[in-house]
Parts: C-alpha cells; structure tokens; sequence
C-alpha cells in the first residue's frame, strides 16, 4: 500500500504534476487569506487538469473516432489497386540511418507493407510532409521510398506523391494518379483517429477508398494500462489525447468550410469485417 501510494505521488514531480500542486496549495492559502472567489478559480483549475490527466474521458473521445473503422481480420479487406498511406511516420535526422526519424505514424507504413504482402494490392502510394532543414528540402515520401527500396522491404511499386502540406494536398495527388494509371479504388491507411476526416477529404477528391486503420491510440486496439489512481495528479497522456481529439474536430470543420470535405460526396466505405 505504502508503496503503490509512492508510486501515485511520482507524477508531483513532473512539470505537469507540479503546477497541479502549485495551484492547490495557492488555492488553499487564498481560502485561509478569504480570497475565496480567486480561490474556487484555481480549484476549478486544477480539478479540470485533473478530468483531462486522471479520467476516462479524453481517451473515449478519442476511441470514438477510432471504433467506427475497426477491422478484426486483415483477410477480410477487399483487392484494390494501390495502398495509400498518409505522412507522419518520419521525419529527417541528422544521425539516423537513412537520414530518418521514425515516429509514432510509422505503424502507417507497417500497415501498407503487409497489406501488400498480402496480395491486397499491388502498388504502394507514399504521401507525407515536406520539412527545410538547414535550408535543405526534405520529402518525407522520397525518404521514406529509399529506405523502403533499399531493404527491399517490397516487390510492388512505389510511388510517391511529394510533398504535401496536408492530407487535402495528399487527396488531390492520389485521384491525379487514378486517372494517370487508369485505377478504380485504392485501400487507404492511416491513423485510426484520422481516418474519419482522411476519408471525407479523399471521397470528396473523387478517390473510392476502403479504408484501414492504424496506430491505434486507446484501448479500441492498444492496452493502455490505465489503472485507477489513488491521487488525482494529472498524467500527460489525457491532455495528448484530448490534442489529437481536438485537432480532428478543428480539422473537419476548416476542410468544410474551405470546401475539401462536401457531405454531398460521400458514401460508405465498402463492408470490411
């Protein structure tokens, strides 16, 4: 007990975790002086940092965005002509092998790699972002081609598509490509909170899409070892997710209003189980 108790209060020690404490005892003193609104003010303030960091809350809405793209067996997902996954799984490094940083979207490539080992298409499409890094330009989707190519992690094609400032951007390249190569529908990876607006941006693009998730960031898919707390300290990882929640929100709302995303053009994914 004594040493689960020690464990709660490690948290106190970090930036987050700190400021928390910082605010209650501030809160407590103002209470004593009868400071008392400016003291509920910072009570609020830490309760709502402890709502974000200590509860469910952020993590379910997040997994609703993910839940809906579920797919349980892989064999199931349908033929298409090319894989597509969307940017954010490296980034370039001065002393990386390759030049590249993988981050946490690599499981993007993963994805599109054994999709296409299992036959399920048989091009692969790279998008991702372009980053100046002491004023040289680098494109995600060429580093991530040579890496791929220099393995020879894959028999099938590799295209990519540049650099691209969005997934909006990654939307108008692929249906270029369609109509380049004569292809009717592409399977499309990318991180499963993502993949609600990825979609609309594609479908409204004119692509047909079967899509497939990844990098799965609530216990929909990953075991989170979230364990209930003793102490209310705020842990880093709610307000994380609360950020990628937020972003998807902010994101929809400005691809509708720039005309990226019409309700009009879009329909069901095909059935995967």
């Amino acid at each position: 007990m004594i040493g689960q108790v020690v464990r709660e209060l490690i948290p106190l020690t970090e930036p987050l975790g700190f400021v928390w404490l910082c605010l209650l005892v501030v809160a407590a003193w103002l209470w004593v002086k009868r400071s008392r609104r400016l003291a509920v003010f910072l009570f609020g303030i830490a309760a709502f940092l402890s709502v974000v960091g200590c509860t469910r809350i952020p993590g379910d809405l997040v997994a609703a965005l993910e839940r809906p793209f579920v797919i349980e067996n892989l064999e199931t997902v349908p033929v298409a002509d090319a894989v597509v996954t969307l940017g954010g799984a490296v980034r370039p490094s001065k002393y990386e092998a390759f030049g590249l940083d993988l981050r946490e979207g690599a499981d993007r490539v993963v994805m599109a790699l054994e999709l296409a080992r299992r036959g399920k298409a048989k091009n692969l499409v790279l998008g991702g972002a372009v980053y100046t890094v002491n004023g040289r330009t680098h494109i995600e989707a060429d580093m991530t081609k040579q890496w791929l190519e220099t393995w020879g992690l894959t028999n099938a094609p590799i295209y990519s598509l540049g650099g691209c400032a969005n997934t909006h951007d990654e939307a108008v390249r692929v249906a270029a490509l369609l109509k380049e190569k004569g292809w009717q529908r592409v399977i499309l990876v990318t991180s499963a909170y993502h993949m609600k607006r990825a979609r609309a941006t594609f479908q409204t693009a004119g692509v047909p899409v079967i899509c497939v998730p990844c990098d799965f960031q609530t216990e929909v898919s990953v075991e989170t070892g979230n364990e209930p707390v003793l102490i209310p300290i705020p842990r880093p990882g709610g307000f994380q997710k609360v950020s990628l929640f937020l972003h998807e929100q902010i994101g929809w709302l400005t691809y509708r209003m720039r005309g990226w995303i019409k309700p009009s053009s879009l329909s069901p994914s095909p059935p995967v189980a």
